[in-house]
């Protein structure tokens, strides 16, 4: 009782959560990933789910945007008291496939970038090379992204893990580098 849910796409939890880790914990430990998040830093949150990350980003005095696919999880939010900050007016809404949005938005427009997507095998095109390279071209020189992967520590998502440090490097990041705690990778 009193715990942020989680949710399921295609069998997969949209948060960790059991082992001293539950959905807001695992929220904290990415938005840990790209801190300092200073007054008025721009955030993009892509794949916003229930929207935790960018709460917590505007929380932290974030100016938020969101890139979410599917309006049925808008309509999740709505129901879950934990998403309320998403509409309060501070975080501005996208809608589309990430693969399709990102590219339309500006060159370094972003001091911070959160990338939470799926797996792999449900968007693929959101572990490509060339969304990395457009994900590259909007986060400015002294920015930092985030990008979920699952455990590294597992087979299957430590195989994921080695294939994005390489796509991000070629893409142009520098600094690359799995971060354990919050299940992702840092550049």
């Amino acid at each position: 009782p009193g715990l942020a849910p989680t949710a399921l796409i295609a069998g997969f939890s949209m948060h960790r959560f059991g082992v001293g880790v539950d959905p807001m914990e695992d929220t904290a430990r990415k938005i840990a990933a790209v801190a300092p998040i200073r007054k008025g830093a721009r955030v993009l949150d892509i794949c916003t789910g229930l929207a935790y990350t960018a709460s917590m980003a505007r929380e932290r005095g974030g100016d938020v945007t969101t890139v979410e696919l599917d309006p049925a999880m808008t309509e999740m939010c709505r129901m879950n008291p934990h998403s309320a900050a998403l509409f309060s007016g501070d975080i501005r809404q996208l809608y589309g496939n990430a693969a399709d949005v990102v590219p339309t938005l500006p060159d370094d427009s972003f001091d911070r970038i959160v990338h939470d997507p799926p797996t792999f095998a449900l968007a693929g095109e959101l572990f490509s090379e060339e969304f990395y390279g457009h994900l590259a071209r909007i986060l400015k020189k002294k920015g930092r992204l985030y990008h979920y992967i699952g455990d590294p520590a597992s087979k299957s998502a430590g195989n994921v893990a080695r294939g994005v440090v390489t796509r991000l490097k070629q893409a142009g990041f520098g600094g690359v580098a799995i971060d354990y705690d919050a299940h992702g990778i840092v550049a």
